[in-house]
């Protein structure tokens, strides 16, 4: 499983002193801080994978699993599991046998076809050999684009994303209490 997990410690005594803010104000603020960067982690991963493959952005979304930070445990991320990480090919939009093989939108997949399974899945697959059988259904494969832009989002940016959400939080639960 890829995971991008944050865990941020902030110097409290800091904090403190500038804004007059409690503890336990200042660690909802963090917990409310660290949900919403990895919401927004989320949607940036999904976007730059999206972009990079020319896919809809839902579709790469539904590969990742958030984390939520609680008051017991101050830590948040977004997860992929391997199984997550493959996309079916018939995922991608409404797919068209033709003589070459099925087209999905602007992809061709040449030597493929179009079949509906006994169990009644349905799904575009291509022969492993010259023989009948075996068959394998067509899937992208996004684990390891995705892990490439979680670690370029998790050197910078995710951070000054947390610092400017976490002055944003705490004023806010400050100033309403």
């Amino acid at each position: 499983m890829v995971q991008v997990s944050l865990i941020v410690s902030p110097n409290l005594s800091d904090v403190v002193l500038s804004i007059q803010a409690t503890e336990p104000q200042i660690k909802r603020a963090a917990v409310r801080a660290l949900n919403k960067v990895s919401r927004w982690l989320r949607s940036q991963v999904s976007r730059q994978v999206a972009d990079e493959l020319n896919i809809k952005v839902g579709i790469v979304r539904n590969s990742l699993s958030l984390i939520r930070a609680s008051r017991g445990s101050v830590n948040a991320g977004i997860g992929m599991s391997r199984r997550h990480g493959v996309i079916n090919a018939m995922n991608l939009g409404a797919a068209r046998q033709n003589s070459r093989g099925v087209r999905v939108g602007r992809r061709q997949y040449d030597h493929a076809f179009l079949a509906t399974m006994p169990t009644g899945h349905r799904g575009i697959f291509r022969r492993t050999s010259d023989d009948r059988l075996p068959i394998r259904e067509v899937q992208i494969v996004i684990t390891g684009r995705m892990a490439t832009v979680m670690e370029h989002l998790s050197d910078g940016p995710v951070l000054q994303q947390f610092d400017k959400v976490f002055q944003r939080e705490l004023n806010y639960i400050v100033r309403s209490s």
